[in-house]
């Protein structure tokens, strides 16, 4: 007979698969807003940095203030804020370069 215990996700894989998901949001974005040289010019590589940063803070914010993980299920300092962003950011550019090839 199963607990509660094991079948929930630990706070860790919620706060990872929650930058996943949002990652990969930030890179239709990205698409959605038609941000490319062609339409931004210059600007277009920061437009683009600062999309994927409001759904990167949108995410702490859901970590910090719904999920209400801090020190003690994440066990560390400013995890809720590292946690993911190595695969949030590879995987942003991956979404976003895949979409602007294709579309």
């Amino acid at each position: 007979m199963q607990t509660q215990a094991q079948g929930r996700l630990k706070p860790a894989s919620v706060v990872y698969w929650l930058r996943f998901f949002f990652a990969i949001c930030a890179g239709f974005a990205n698409q959605f807003l038609r941000i490319s040289e062609a339409t931004f010019g210059d600007l277009a590589f920061t437009v683009a940095v600062a999309v994927a940063l409001v759904f990167y803070l949108m995410s702490v914010l859901i970590v910090r203030y719904v999920l209400r993980y801090g020190q003690a299920e994440l066990k560390g300092k400013n995890r809720d804020i590292t946690l993911g962003g190595g695969t949030f950011i590879v995987l942003w550019v991956m979404v976003a370069v895949l979409l602007h090839t294709v579309l």
